[in-house]
């Protein structure tokens, strides 16, 4: 979205810092879309104009040019958004896939790290998630560093994002892959094997925003009740966390660009969603027995 392009220059500046931790052979492919939609902004009331954010844009692309880059802008006046994007970036020549939000604290060393471990993985679905400090209950213990145990899941925003980098700079710990037995993830910077996305995350219809990684988590966790062989991984001593805890949540990096910014009076898409959440479920479970998955 246009107020985060402040954060979007931060993740692409780890991105750059991430190359020079990748083999030759790895190729990195990177879509990247600003979402300038006037379904979704009313762009006559709003003070700042399209060109302010395009230019912008175009000016943080340089960062990126070690990668094979696409990168789009959604200028029209339809409902788009993340869901869009994931169906968009579905293509045969691409092994795995990976989700970045651009308000995303990551190392420079994850990307690599999360390349070579997918290399010596044998499940035919898998994903790998990086660790997590604390959040707001004990559903997300399971891919939470230790370091955070101690920490009241009521204080989890009151951490700081570099304070997480630096225990990250600092842990000796080695990296290394854990088979969890159970499924949760946030949809930050995983993972996915192309089985794994196409089979499970890519879903061709859906638009806008919505809880997509919850309904993979569900439909993930059903099949492999049922004997699938979908894995989850944990990426121990790798973590990841939003800017937005510390400084740049008190700061609010963003809140510049939305003061200034209109938003339309639309349906909030994560509760429209969400409220169909058991019709996706059910039909994602038909599709897996008409491929015969199931």
């Amino acid at each position: 979205m246009p107020w985060e392009l402040d954060y979007a220059l931060l993740s692409f500046t780890q991105l750059k810092k991430s190359k020079y931790y990748l083999n030759e052979d790895d190729k990195v492919y990177i879509d990247v879309t600003l979402n300038l939609s006037s379904y979704l902004i009313n762009w006559d009331n709003t003070l700042i104009p399209k060109k302010f954010f395009i230019n912008k844009f175009q000016n943080l692309q340089s960062l990126l040019k070690d990668y094979t880059c696409r990168f789009k802008i959604y200028d029209g006046d339809k409902l788009y958004g993340g869901l869009n994007t994931t169906f968009e970036s579905t293509e045969d020549h691409i092994d795995y896939y990976m989700f970045l939000n651009p308000d995303m604290y990551f190392s420079e060393n994850l990307l690599a790290y999360l390349i070579e471990s997918s290399k010596h993985i044998k499940n035919e679905y898998f994903i790998i998630t990086p660790q997590i400090p604390k959040l707001w209950d004990t559903t997300w213990d399971p891919i939470s560093h230790p370091h955070y145990c101690d920490i009241p899941y009521d204080s989890w925003n009151n951490l700081d994002a570099y304070d997480v980098r630096y225990f990250s700079k600092i842990n000796n710990e080695e990296v290394k892959l854990t088979p969890l037995y159970t499924h949760k993830w946030a949809g930050w910077m995983d993972l996915y094997n192309k089985k794994m996305w196409k089979t499970f995350w890519s879903v061709e219809g859906w638009n806008g925003y919505g809880a997509h990684d919850w309904y993979t988590m569900l439909l993930t966790q059903y099949a492999k009740n049922k004997g699938v062989d979908v894995q989850q991984y944990v990426l121990n001593n790798m973590l990841v966390c939003e800017y937005e805890i510390g400084p740049l949540k008190e700061g609010n990096l963003s809140k510049h660009y939305k003061d200034m910014i209109v938003l339309n009076d639309i349906p909030n898409q994560r509760q429209q969603f969400e409220s169909r959440m058991q019709e996706y479920l059910q039909k994602g479970i038909q599709q897996l027995k008409e491929k015969n998955i199931l």
